[in-house]
């Protein structure tokens, strides 16, 4: 353990200075001890530094304070017990890397980190090796929900040889944001998300197979979600699902409509490439899609779909000023509807593919209610950085013009 530059050791030495030294002025003596104090209170506001290794032991709640920071240093790490530190907005605590080139790595054996009932907590510059459950579960206690944590810069890839269910688990959690985080492989989920409220995520990168299910499974009891500036690659289910109800609806008031199982959930700027169904929207309520650009969808770029008996229909879903390249004989429609009560607007968005329009009646057209959709424009896509390089299309897609940028909260 690691407390820092000692603020008592110069107060001794500086008081010791002045006996040696007398007379000293009375303002010089204040002076001196207001500055000592100060550096106290600097040293105590800043917390303790714990740095460990793979063999220590972990620190228990009792032992981490507000402002505390824990480093690892390089190794791997068995599967943590469960974090259920305090920290505040002022005094967050921090877990991260001493050396975030050589990130030290959990190895989880059901999951590799569990955050509990955590207040304020930055979890920075890992490597997760998932379990067989998954890699970060963030849940509530008895006491209320995770608040305010933070992961940022951290890789979960299964172990070799195996696969995990769901990379990043949220449930029982509330102003939790997940930055430039990066999930390799996993069977139902990415990132999963349940009884949340407002969650960011952002600059998230994921990558899966035709086994992946979902991207970002988005479940019920969620309200607030930003999905920004994020990447899904290759997914042979849904890149985002949203609405997807796990139990029956919550009992409401006689004659009052059941709230949806997700609402208010922006998605903008996002790249999903080679995803078989790049939106999915099942009992959800007011959600944009807003400059995205699709690269290869499949079954289709958008699916309405059927809900479980009690819940409400999707309303309020808006798609708007994306980019979608697709393929002939690869998409089959452009919107799969098996919500006949579902809300689902479409404002303007780019379709492009070396054979339209004509292929345009094959897979159904678009909606009826659908705002002109521009069908006549090559974007010009560059491989990879999948960015428009055609100025007619420089209004669509995740490099469009925006007049919202939706900087951090």
């Amino acid at each position: 353990m690691n407390h820092g530059p000692t603020a008592w050791s110069i107060l001794r030495i500086t008081l010791h200075h002045m006996h040696l030294h007398q007379p000293t002025s009375p303002p010089f003596v204040m002076l001196t001890l207001v500055t000592m104090a100060m550096l106290l209170w600097v040293q105590a506001a800043r917390g303790v530094d714990h740095v460990l290794a793979p063999t220590d032991p972990w620190p228990e709640s009792t032992a981490v304070a507000p402002g505390d920071r824990l480093f690892l240093t390089p190794g791997f790490y068995k599967e943590l017990p469960v974090i259920s530190y305090q920290g505040t907005e002022a005094l967050p605590i921090t877990i991260s890397s001493v050396d975030s080139s050589q990130p030290a790595t959990i190895v989880g054996d059901t999951w590799g980190m569990t955050i509990r009932g955590g207040h304020h907590i930055k979890v920075r510059t890992l490597m997760v090796l998932a379990g067989e459950s998954g890699g970060i579960r963030l849940e509530r206690d008895a006491a209320g929900p995770s608040r305010s944590i933070i992961l940022e810069n951290v890789y979960v890839v299964p172990k070799p040889g195996s696969l995990t269910n769901v990379g990043i688990d949220l449930e029982g959690v509330e102003g939790s944001r997940l930055i430039n985080l990066k999930v390799d492989l996993w069977s139902r989920a990415a990132v999963q998300i349940r009884d949340a409220r407002n969650v960011e995520i952002r600059g998230l990168t994921i990558r899966g197979d035709k086994n992946a299910s979902i991207g970002v499974r988005v479940n019920d009891a969620v309200d607030g979600l930003r999905i920004l500036d994020s990447s899904m690659l290759t997914i042979g289910g849904s890149g985002v699902a949203i609405g997807m109800t796990t139990s029956p609806p919550p009992a409401s008031e006689p004659e009052t409509a059941p709230a949806p199982a997700a609402r208010n959930v922006r998605i903008e700027r996002c790249v999903l490439e080679r995803v078989a169904i790049p939106f999915t929207f099942a009992s959800v309520a007011d959600v944009l899609c807003d400059h995205c650009t699709i690269v290869e969808p499949e079954s289709a770029a958008f699916e309405l779909r059927s809900v479980r008996d009690g819940w409400p229909s999707a309303s309020g879903i808006r798609i708007e000023n994306n980019l979608i390249w697709w393929t002939v004989n690869v998409l089959k429609r452009f919107v799969i509807d098996d919500q006949p009560e579902g809300e689902f607007q479409m404002g303007p968005n780019l379709w492009w593919a070396a054979e339209m329009p004509a292929a345009i009646e094959w897979l159904g057209g678009f909606p009826s209610n659908a705002e002109p959709q521009v069908v006549d424009v090559d974007p010009r896509l560059i491989p990879r950085t999948t960015r428009a390089t055609n100025p007619a299309a420089r209004e669509f897609g995740h490099r469009g013009v925006t007049d919202d940028p939706s900087p951090a909260p």
